[in-house]
């Protein structure tokens, strides 16, 4: 004798299995667009800033060159930061930064560095130099110059650092994706 199925529990059991599987479904969509835009990684602003690099690619060897000069000016600083308005050096032993006014040919090199909030350079990290983007909103890029580093070197840097992702844009230039969490990023770069 066949088994009799309530039309009840056949209602149930349907409602069950549609419900889980718009659940998944959700959950799966949730999913890729927190790991795809969520945690910064953003394809679009890779290729701007690759874009806006190879446009600037001789701003950005004067805006080295003349970072370059900074540190070799301040050799024990524990941190350099340049903007378009001021200079800061952080110097061992200082309860705070000495800032001074960007001077006007500096700046010049600086403006041609399209979107650049500040480059910074601090002895920990070995000879890189970084040039951050803060202007649009959150995560933040960042292009790195390290001069010594191979793009495999950078990627190991990247991953280390808590960056998420990587582009090679010539010898020593890179496109570092943004660190996911916050407090990484801030003991990054302090």
């Amino acid at each position: 004798m066949p088994h009799r199925r309530s039309p009840g529990r056949v209602l149930v059991v349907t409602l069950l299995v549609v419900t889980a599987g718009y659940l998944a479904w959700w959950v799966a969509v949730l999913a890729g667009l927190e790991a795809h835009f969520g945690s910064g990684f953003d394809e679009q602003r890779f290729n701007r800033l690759q874009q806006e690099y190879d446009r600037r690619e001789d701003a950005f060897a004067r805006a080295d060159a003349r970072m370059r000069k900074l540190i070799a000016e301040h050799p024990r600083a524990e941190r350099i930061d340049w903007s378009g308005y001021r200079t800061c050096v952080r110097e061992p032993g200082r309860p705070s930064d000495t800032c001074t006014t960007t001077p006007p040919r500096d700046q010049k090199v600086y403006d041609a560095l399209w979107g650049v909030s500040v480059i910074l350079y601090q002895p920990k990290d070995e000879g890189r130099t970084f040039y951050r983007f803060y202007h649009e909103d959150p995560p933040r890029y960042t292009i790195m110059r390290a001069p010594e580093d191979t793009a495999e070197e950078a990627e190991e840097y990247a991953d280390a650092h808590g960056f998420r992702s990587t582009r090679p844009l010539g010898p020593g230039w890179t496109i570092l994706g943004p660190i996911d969490d916050i407090g990484r990023e801030v003991k990054q770069f302090p």
